[in-house]
């Protein structure tokens, strides 16, 4: 579940990243001998545990069983969580003696996956009750038009991932508990969010200054590549959006060729890869429907 991109993934493989967020968050650990089951780092609990000051997080569910009878270790849970925690935790039902942990679906009784409750998830995760869409209408307008662009699919695909905000970049590895380096893999001088990586970043600008029109001169001010997306969707026009989002996905290709191969690709031939392969791709499209 903490497998990254690799640098020259099946369209599949992308496919199966992708949904890797709504796994975690309908998904929740069933303990068996708590072996593969960190304390903090892994869903186990209905809620969120609580600490007591100077615990180690680090440590394995399994510590916190007793080594002879299986079951829990009530002195050590009182010693490391707050009442609440200890409450959720003495509710839990242990695997039979002998058994491992076992990941499980949380979201029915059967706690079997099913396409229902997955896209309900989906639509909670793309639609969160307050603070960072909170303008639905807006939100459906914004899906559409990225969705009605005359761009490849799998660039349509990479233009949603990067807008909610769930495309691999050190910063979002860090927050899935994954120990690495938060700065930029091409400048090392920011954070590497999504807006830095394909906006901010040094080497995107040489990227974006041979763009023509309003994309050369735009610069964001914003802190969300989401925030990003609408600013453009309301300044741009659909040839220029479609420029747009196949830049974007030719600098985060390039960053990835970098980071899995340290080779930098020039932001010219970025820029003339990208304009190429967009121009190919209109030129193809309108064949086909012209037949």
């Amino acid at each position: 579940m903490d497998a990254e991109l690799g640098s020259n993934p099946s369209y599949v493989w992308r496919s199966l990243l992708q949904t890797r967020d709504l796994i975690w968050e309908g998904s929740i650990w069933q303990v068996g001998d708590g072996e593969q089951i960190g304390i903090e780092s892994h869903k186990w609990l209905p809620r969120p545990p609580c600490f007591r000051p100077g615990v180690d997080k680090s440590l394995k569910v399994s510590s916190l069983l007793n080594a002879t009878t299986r079951q829990w270790d009530r002195a050590k849970i009182q010693s490391l969580f707050h009442d609440s925690t200890k409450s959720d935790i003495f509710h839990l039902k242990l695997g039979p003696p002998g058994s491992r942990d076992k990941l499980c679906w949380n979201e029915n009784k059967s706690k079997t996956f099913s396409v229902k409750t997955a896209y309900q998830i989906a639509v909670k995760l793309l639609n969160p009750p307050s603070g960072e869409h909170s303008n639905a209408r807006q939100d459906v307008r914004m899906w559409k038009t990225f969705w009605s662009l005359n761009t490849p699919p799998k660039v349509r695909n990479f233009l949603w991932r990067a807008s909610s905000d769930i495309l691999p970049t050190r910063v979002n590895l860090l927050r899935r508990k994954i120990q690495v380096d938060p700065r930029c893999t091409l400048c090392g001088q920011h954070d590497e969010t999504t807006t830095h990586i394909l906006w901010d970043c040094p080497y995107a600008r040489n990227v974006w200054a041979l763009v023509r029109g309003k994309l050369q001169k735009s610069r964001s001010g914003v802190l969300s590549f989401y925030e990003l997306a609408q600013m453009m969707m309301t300044r741009l026009t659909t040839s220029e959006l479609e420029t747009w989002a196949m830049v974007s996905w030719s600098i985060w290709n390039a960053r990835n060729k970098f980071h899995f191969e340290q080779v930098q690709t020039p932001p010219c031939v970025i820029f003339k890869g990208a304009s190429s392969f967009l121009e190919e791709y209109k030129r193809l499209t309108g064949a086909f429907s012209n037949r």
